[in-house]
Order: C-alpha cells, then sequence, then structure tokens
C-alpha cells in the first residue's frame, strides 16, 4: 500500500501552495495511485483521454503518426504530470498516443473528479494555473528548439533538457523526438 502522504505529487503541489486538510482530504479521496506496467497505453489515438496523471516512478512519452511516421512529442518522468490538453479539458478524441516506457506508479484523478475540485478548492485552482503556465512555457520551449533546422541545435537542446532520459529511451524514439534518423542521433552521440 502507498501512503498517500508520501506521494510527490503532494510535495510538488504544497511547494505551488499551501494545501489546506480539506483539499488533502478530497485529494485523497479522488485520486488513484496505481503501479502500471511499460508499454500500458494512457490514450491511444482517437480516444477520450479520462484521467490526469502524475509520475511517481517511470516514464511515458507521447506521439502521433504522419504520413505513416511515427512522431515522439514529448517524454514524461517522474515528477511531471501527464494530460492530452485538447482531449481532456474539451473532452474530445485525441490526435495522439500516450505510451509508458517503463514500469511505473501513476497517480491520477478523473476528469469529473478534477472538475469537483475546482469549484470546491480556490487554492486548487491557483495551483492549477500555476502547473498550466509552467507545461505551456515547457511546450512552447519545446517547440521553438525543434523549429532549429540544425539537427545538433535539436539534439543539444536534448541533452541539456533531458540528460537522464539518455539511456532509458531508444535512439529511434529520441530521433523521431528530433525530427531526425537514428543513424544521426548514434552519429552524434559518437561525437560527445
Amino acid at each position: 500500500m502507498i501512503n498517500f502522504e508520501k506521494l510527490g505529487l503532494l510535495k510538488i503541489i504544497g511547494q505551488i501552495y499551501p494545501v489546506s486538510d480539506l483539499l488533502q482530504n478530497d485529494l485523497i479521496q479522488y485520486v488513484k495511485v496505481e503501479a502500471i506496467p511499460r508499454k500500458t497505453y494512457l490514450l491511444k489515438d482517437g480516444d477520450i483521454f479520462q484521467r490526469m496523471y502524475f509520475i511517481e516512478k517511470g516514464l511515458a512519452r507521447a506521439y502521433y503518426f504522419d504520413d505513416g511516421k511515427e512522431n515522439t512529442s514529448w517524454f514524461m518522468k517522474e515528477g511531471d504530470f501527464i494530460i492530452s490538453v485538447n482531449s481532456f479539458y474539451r473532452q474530445q478524441p485525441s490526435q495522439e498516443n500516450i505510451q509508458l516506457l517503463e514500469d511505473s506508479v501513476m497517480a491520477s484523478i478523473s476528469y469529473e473528479d478534477l472538475q469537483h475540485l475546482y469549484l470546491k478548492h480556490l487554492e486548487f485552482n491557483i495551483i492549477s494555473r500555476v502547473l498550466t503556465e509552467h507545461y505551456y512555457s515547457l511546450s512552447e520551449e519545446r517547440l521553438f528548439a525543434m523549429r532549429q533546422s540544425s539537427v545538433k541545435h535539436r539534439y543539444d537542446y536534448f541533452m541539456t533538457h533531458y540528460p537522464d532520459l539518455v539511456n532509458r529511451v531508444s535512439s529511434k524514439q529520441v530521433a523521431s523526438f528530433l525530427r531526425t534518423s537514428p543513424e544521426s542521433i548514434s552519429r552524434l552521440r559518437a561525437q560527445r
């Protein structure tokens, strides 16, 4: 049994804004914590994302297909939240897949329960706004980096922002994230 009070989720949201006892009690009621095996899909293209996840332990990636080619959108690891923004907040079919790359321990909350917490707890709205700003900023930064014409610049971005993922994800997945070939990734790794 996982001790809810020791979850990284509580630590992270508590660093943003003090969590009242009432909010903590509701989180205990609504947040589901579970071990999920690698290769599990949290979302498949065409499905609606029903739960927002927080990674206590593990690694995930989002990807989509363009002209039959697999493109990785992002990697998320311990301490990160996982969401398919349009699918979750608009409750519409997704255009991406989200798959676990490692055995993981995840804390999650349903769309309906999240809406309930927003209505009931002002501090939870503040926490959510700060997290939304953080992840939106990271998304903009990532998009700008991926627009760089040089594969080396994109690889340097990856190595600077995700150095701990080098040994956790395959060259093929890194290549699809950086929009290049696995051979290019191997050459860049050899140059380091």
